[in-house]
């Protein structure tokens, strides 16, 4: 199939990855339209990292193609946030020899202005003179999030940015994620947050798309509780 499409957005066209013998992708398309939580579930292995991994540039497909807006998109790691795309990880990738404000000037385009205000969505900004690694780890997540938005990013790619939170901290996360005005791509294991936000969600198992839809859909999707259950539904 053709590659270029009218759609503004990103998407993914027949992506196929293999590490050796692995089939690590397995004909995954997928778009990802302006304004839409997309969420990427799936069971430890499925793949959800390595499709992150495409649309970063750190893995080269054997097949498949991406665009944005219509337009062959190849990504560059190195490019990504000139193009308007940040991405979280899964843990904390701080520098911890600089102070939260510095980590988030890091990401910023304009940095003292758009660093500040991405603290202060995060509820982190008085802890702006401290160094990550005195902070607790729930509020260090926090400034990986405020790092990613002081980009302005058109779309933001959330990598389990759930991962240690307590119920009050998700419940926050979650009303943020809704209140972005960025585009989001999320991984994520906790099923009530990814319920909860996401427009559409996509199901991998072993590389290979079982399922895409509204979170409704997916909830009582069969194949989708047969892959995290083990079992037919």
């Amino acid at each position: 199939m053709s590659t270029e499409s009218a759609d503004p957005g990103l998407a993914l066209h027949h992506i196929t990855v293999r590490f050796g013998g692995l089939l690590a992708l397995d004909d995954v398309s997928l778009r990802v339209p302006p304004g839409r939580v997309v969420g990427i579930i799936g069971p430890n292995g499925a793949g959800k990292t390595t499709l992150f991994n495409v649309i970063c540039g750190f893995v080269t497909p054997q097949s498949g193609a991406l665009t944005l807006d219509g337009r062959p998109f190849r990504p560059r790691p190195h490019q990504l946030s000139g193009r308007g795309i940040t991405r979280t990880l899964q843990g904390v990738g701080q520098f911890n020899g600089m102070t939260v404000l510095e980590n988030v000037q890091v990401g910023a385009r304009r940095r003292d202005d758009d660093a500040w205000a991405a603290l202060e969505r995060c509820e982190v900004a008085e802890h702006a003179h401290r160094r990550p690694g005195e902070l607790p780890y729930a509020k260090r997540k926090r400034v990986e999030l405020a790092r990613a938005l002081a980009a302005r990013p058109r779309i933001l790619m959330l990598d389990e940015p759930a991962g240690g939170l307590d119920t009050d901290e998700i419940r926050w996360l979650a009303d943020l994620i809704r209140d972005t005005e960025s585009t989001v791509l999320l991984v994520e294991h906790h099923m009530e947050l990814v319920m909860s936000v996401c427009d559409e969600i996509l199901v991998l198992d072993f590389g290979k798309p079982i399922a895409l839809g509204t979170p409704g859909e997916i909830r009582s999707n069969d194949r989708v509780a047969e892959a995290y259950l083990g079992t037919a539904a």
